[in-house]
């Protein structure tokens, strides 16, 4: 059984000029485990893009390991079949030599209520930070990915 942990977790959105800044709040909160919601550290931070078209950048963190676990749980278990095996199998792409795994969520799913992976730009960005080996936390993954 693996020793790794996760210590805390970052979610990040990047809400658009043309976007809801209440809605993109309700996906970010919908990638949560219920009972955590009301509880995270959100920032929010004025930017602007290429173009100085302003740009929220939405932060909400755990840093409490209890809530980092519970959150990985939630996220992982809450997963489509397809997306856990299709993470399972580029696990290497997503964890990094420090033990962060980083996961790129789709935020229109996330906005309805599901947690779908994606690959695209509008999505909700989930940086797992975990105590313990890269070999220690691929080999946690896996067992909670099935």
């Amino acid at each position: 059984m693996s020793s790794a942990r996760a210590t805390s977790v970052e979610y990040t959105a990047f809400i658009h000029a043309t976007e809801d800044h209440d809605k993109v709040l309700t996906a970010v909160l919908n990638v949560m485990p219920p009972r955590l919601r009301g509880r995270a550290d959100i920032s929010v931070e004025e930017t602007h893009g290429h173009y100085e078209n302003p740009i929220t950048i939405l932060r909400a963190c755990f840093r409490n390991p209890d809530q980092a676990s519970e959150s990985l749980t939630w996220v992982l278990s809450n997963m489509p079949p397809e997306d856990r095996t299709f993470l399972a199998g580029r696990l290497d792409l997503h964890l990094d030599e420090k033990s962060r795994v980083y996961i790129r969520l789709d935020k229109q799913e996330a906005f309805l209520g599901r947690i779908k992976l994606s690959y695209g730009n509008d999505v909700i960005r989930v940086r797992f930070t975990f105590k313990g080996a890269k070999n220690e936390v691929k080999e946690l993954l896996l067992l909670m990915l099935g």
